[in-house]
């Protein structure tokens, strides 16, 4: 690694100079071509925020020498570095290093993970957001590991398969001005192994022999967020996981446990066969697929999860895998056949049977207290009429009799009417953002449903009801944080949004992850026969799809995600030693305004767009923290 003394500053004038070498934070993202902060393109940015000035230059966590982080242990912190070509001539045999973070002789175990930013080009903005998409263009948004680039030809051994070149050899960026690397530094929750106080560390790119450096700080705060993700904000997405190959569905969910994010797919089935009425389940292919993750071995050492949150922890949600006949047009598990004769006795016998068995099994196994156990029937998904209604009441009832610690949760923009017929027979309900309008709300919240936030951040018309995911690529990247601190304003239980990796096969060339085309539309959407979006579904990147890239990469967006779930921890732990959540809320408040329901059609300012005002709330947050420990 490189020694302190070998600094030298180097962001004075740059005059002549080939390549610079400056630093983002990362809540906002850069064109590579333009260097302009795609951020800034959204209208509901303040003026006083995009006047500030060229943030490569100068920026809240970077004073144009040095870079200044804050975290608490058990949390990671993020930053970004920006290799800009100033000349014609490709940079070519670049090499990045970064040191350990130091405080005096006390060095991190946890060295800084390093990823390689690869941009997506957005040719057709997201349908339904002509006012709210940021545009097209390139957005930075695959995570690459550092590993998998070849930084140094001196230890290249046979061809290089991921050279790191400015323009990027495999991104091929059109007039590519900027490469941009993500760094990641996880501190440990132990006190002993990350005491308080500041550390040091520095980055360093070395191009034809000329090295230069930023000094980086890290300030770790007297406080930890707790190992267990007990938020359980989620992603679902049915048959994602379930068919994948063990290495690779491995690699997946310990993506997701380091970056705090839960997922669920209802289609593990195990293997069940029905004779003459008698359900017999088999539980081996079950058990060797699932047990690693519902004990918490799967986040072990011995798996080959080192570090990181939820260490040892099992999976915070599960969904189970029962289903119906439905709106899908698929079988139920255990299979009993169409509406019209599924509550026949001999049938209601077959599926009492598979849910008591299915119970049996998984309670010497599952401890409720940490997986929340989910009866999602995807039959009976967004289903609005009354025969709906109707077979959830069936089913809730029967659960609740049957298997009293899973819960029974239906998704939709269900109406008073709706709920006022099933609200005593479901315990959660994953309420689509349209839909949640917070005075209703709270009436089924007295009633102990535990209410889901489910669908889209923004509503710049209805129409845009249309999907049940929150990831857009051309949509600000505030969203995905903001998602987790409007859960704290409205007391809502959590959040949930459809979609792991839609399309993430072809997503490193093609951001359209959904793409639908129609010829009749309903009065709520006349204006469009058809749908595409940008990063619907899809937080992650498919390995095999780019050179010598082996593992799942997430993207920007899932970074995102997870520090607005470490931010509710931060609110979790004021509001416990506050004994009360004013100051919390207070500061939310600064924040988020009315994001959702019938009022927020039109309005795109439903919080604040100001990136350096999150940081100060933050920066805030973590003061009385700190204050209230003493």
């Amino acid at each position: 690694m490189i020694a302190f003394s070998a600094f030298s500053s180097i962001n004075n004038t740059f005059g002549a100079d080939p390549w610079q070498l400056r630093a983002l934070p990362s809540s906002v993202r850069l064109d590579p071509v333009s260097n302009e902060i795609i951020e800034h393109r959204f209208k509901g940015v303040p003026s006083s925020a995009s006047a500030k000035g060229n943030l490569l230059d100068k920026n809240w966590i970077y004073d144009g020498k040095q870079v200044s982080l804050h975290a608490a242990r058990g949390e990671y912190v993020s930053f970004q570095l920006v290799l800009t070509n100033e000349a014609d001539a490709e940079l070519t045999g670049i090499k990045l290093e970064m040191a350990p973070f130091k405080n005096g002789n006390a060095e991190l175990a946890i060295k800084p993970e390093l990823f390689l930013e690869w941009s997506v080009n957005v040719q057709s903005t997201s349908t339904g957001y002509l006012k709210a998409s940021l545009g097209k263009g390139w957005y930075p948004d695959a995570l690459i590991p550092f590993k998998f680039i070849q930084t140094d030809s001196a230890k290249v051994r046979g061809r290089w398969v991921y050279p790191f070149t400015l323009p990027d050899f495999n991104n091929r960026i059109p007039n590519q001005k900027s490469q941009i690397i993500w760094v990641d530094q996880f501190v440990p929750i132990d006190a002993q192994k990350a005491k308080p106080g500041t550390y040091q560390s520095v980055i360093s790119v070395t191009i034809g022999g000329q090295t230069k450096q930023i000094p980086v700080s890290m300030t770790v705060w007297d406080f930890e967020l707790p190992n267990e993700n007990a938020f359980k904000a989620s992603l679902q997405h049915e048959g994602f996981l379930s068919r994948m190959d063990p290495k690779q569905e491995l690699a997946v969910y310990q993506l997701f446990k380091r970056n705090r994010i839960s997922l669920m797919d209802p289609t593990y089935d195990p293997e069940i066969q029905v004779k003459n009425g008698k359900v017999e389940i088999q539980w081996d292919k079950f058990d060797k697929q699932l047990k690693k993750y519902l004990t918490g071995e799967a986040f072990t050492a011995a798996q080959g999860y080192a570090y990181g949150p939820g260490y040892g922890e099992p999976l915070e949600t599960f969904a189970l895998p029962f289903d119906v006949y439905g709106k899908h047009g698929t079988a139920g598990w255990p299979d009993i056949g169409k509406p019209e004769v599924e509550r026949n006795a001999a049938n209601q016998a077959i599926y009492s049977s598979a849910i008591k068995q299915v119970r049996q099994h998984l309670v010497p196994m599952v401890n409720p207290k940490k997986t929340l156990l989910t009866v999602y029937l995807n039959g009976l998904d967004e289903s609005y009429f009354p025969e709906a209604w109707s077979r959830m009441v069936f089913y809730g009832n029967l659960f609740k009799k049957e298997y009293p610690e899973a819960k029974f949760r239906v998704d939709g923009a269900y109406t008073k009417e709706a709920m006022d017929v099933i609200g005593k027979s479901i315990t959660d309900w994953a309420s689509h953002t349209i839909n949640y309008n917070i005075d209703t709300v709270k009436s089924y919240q007295q009633m102990g449903i535990k209410d889901w936030l489910y669908g889209p951040m923004l509503y710049e018309a209805k129409l845009n009801s249309w999907v049940g995911s929150s990831t857009f690529i051309d949509l600000p990247l505030v969203n995905d944080r903001a998602i987790s601190w409007s859960c704290w304003k409205y007391k809502t239980f959590s959040w949930i949004s459809w979609g792991i990796g839609a399309g993430w096969e072809r997503g490193w060339y093609d951001p359209e992850s959904w793409k639908d085309f129609y010829k009749e539309a309903s009065e709520a959407d006349a204006e469009f026969t058809y749908r595409a979006f940008n990063g619907n579904g899809s937080v992650i990147y498919k390995p095999g799809m780019v050179p010598n890239v082996s593992e799942p990469c997430p993207s920007i967006r899932l970074k995102t995600m997870r520090d607005g779930v470490q931010e509710y921890e931060y609110l979790r732990l004021l509001a416990k030693l506050d004994g009360d959540t004013k100051r919390a809320d207070a500061l939310v408040n600064q924040l988020i305004k009315e994001p959702f329901g019938d009022r927020s059609i039109g309005n795109l300012d439903v919080w604040s767009y100001d990136q350096e005002q999150w940081h100060k709330v933050r920066m805030e947050l973590a003061g009385l923290i700190l204050k209230s420990k003493k």
